[in-house]
């Protein structure tokens, strides 16, 4: 009985760790991305037109066109990444964006719809 709640306890413990850790960690700082052209909203969207670079030291720098923003990321759970910009966009200043890193590519998901980004070196 004893054996079967060490192992429960150390199986939560487990599963705890693996919801906390983020799984861009490793992967996102020190990155630049620019995006791929696509639709947003039912709006073209050419490649090139949104960069964006991620710090080693979680400084954020987003360009869309013409706006240059600048700020801060963290890392959330699991594909959370959350930008804390300096000025507003769209109305605020904290976004909470779905990030999914898969080799060169990079997906990022928010109310706004889903766009891809390819790495820059």
């Amino acid at each position: 009985m004893r054996s079967i709640r060490l192992l429960q306890g150390t199986l939560c413990l487990a599963l705890v760790f693996t919801l906390g850790c983020s799984s861009n960690k490793g992967k996102i700082e020190g990155t630049k991305w620019v995006n791929v052209a696509s639709n947003l909203k039912g709006q073209p969207v050419p490649e090139g037109l949104i960069t964006l670079e991620f710090g080693s030291d979680k400084k954020l720098l987003f360009k869309a066109g013409f706006q240059t923003l600048t700020g801060t990321y963290s890392l959330g759970m699991g594909n959370n990444v959350t930008f804390n910009l300096d000025q507003e966009h769209q109305g605020r200043k904290n976004h909470l964006e779905k990030i999914t890193i898969e080799g060169d590519t990079l997906t990022m998901t928010d109310n706004e719809g889903t766009i891809s980004f390819k790495k820059v070196n």
